[in-house]
Formats: C-alpha cells, sequence, structure tokens
C-alpha cells in the first residue's frame, strides 16, 4: 500500500483523504467506480433493510395486533364478505372459534372465525376442511379480509 494512501487512512483529518483522492486520475477513478458498483450488485439490500426495518406485517384495523406476515401470503385474489382478503399460510395473536360447515363461493367448507386475540375483532376465516379435492390447497390457511387488516413498514 502507498504511503500516502496509508496516511489518508491513519489520519482522522478529512482534507487529507479529499487531497489523496483528487490526486487519481480519471482511469483510477473508472476503476473505483466499476468496484463499488460491483461491490454494491453483490451487496444484499433488501436483506439488509429487513434487519433495519423489520419484516412486513399486517395488524388488526382495530387495535394494531399483529396478525400476519407479508411472506406468508398465498394469494390476493380472495373474496370475503367484506370485499377482498388474503390467503395466508399463517396467522398469529388470534383465537379460532367453533368449527362450522359453510356454503362459500367454491364449495362446502368446514371453517373456524378468527379473531384478533386482543379486541375479539372478527378477522376472517380458517379452512379446517375442504370436501372438494379441488380445493384441498386451503385446508389449514387463513382468510383474512382486507377491511379488517392494516399493512405496517
Amino acid at each position: 500500500m502507498p504511503a500516502n494512501l496509508m496516511k489518508a487512512f491513519d489520519s482522522s483529518n478529512k482534507k487529507l483523504i479529499f487531497l489523496y483522492i483528487s490526486s487519481f486520475n480519471i482511469n483510477q477513478i473508472f476503476c473505483l467506480l466499476i468496484l463499488l458498483f460491483l461491490f454494491l450488485e453483490t451487496f444484499n439490500f433488501s436483506t439488509y433493510m429487513e434487519g433495519v426495518v423489520g419484516p412486513r406485517i399486517y395488524s388488526c384495523c382495530k387495535c394494531r395486533n399483529r396478525v400476519a406476515l407479508h411472506d406468508d401470503i398465498v394469494s390476493k385474489n380472495f373474496q370475503a364478505r367484506t370485499g377482498r382478503a388474503y390467503l395466508f399460510t399463517h396467522a398469529m395473536n388470534i383465537v379460532i372459534g367453533a368449527k362450522e360447515d359453510r356454503q362459500l363461493m367454491t364449495g362446502l367448507h368446514t371453517v373456524a372465525d378468527v379473531k384478533c386475540s386482543d379486541c375479539g375483532e372478527v378477522l376472517g376465516w380458517k379452512y379446517v376442511r375442504a370436501y372438494d379435492e379441488t380445493q384441498k390447497y386451503k385446508e389449514g390457511k387463513f382468510v383474512l379480509e382486507n377491511f379488517k387488516i392494516v399493512k405496517e413498514n
């Protein structure tokens, strides 16, 4: 490492570092920019930002109790009583009600209402059983109504 570079790194004087960098010719600056670009391209900013900001979360619309993670969404194309809804693989901070058979748009299902564990607001339902073979993928999953949840972060 050149002596003037060592001096620039050892010194807390910002002017000295600026003077060293300003002594680069255009080819050296271009090479540094390419190296910086390659470093930034290999750095995974989404993982870094998730650690800083946190995961995207859905909360109860009334009390802001966290109920689901954005990464657990299976589908955004569900219809509920109050409009659109999302299908999630998991839900948290909820209470699952009694099972009952319901005739839904896609056929007969055994479902259980899902309520917020803090305020008791009904947020959607859990698919317990699907009678139609083509609907079996829904079993064990949760439908949360968009009208009842709020996206945080």
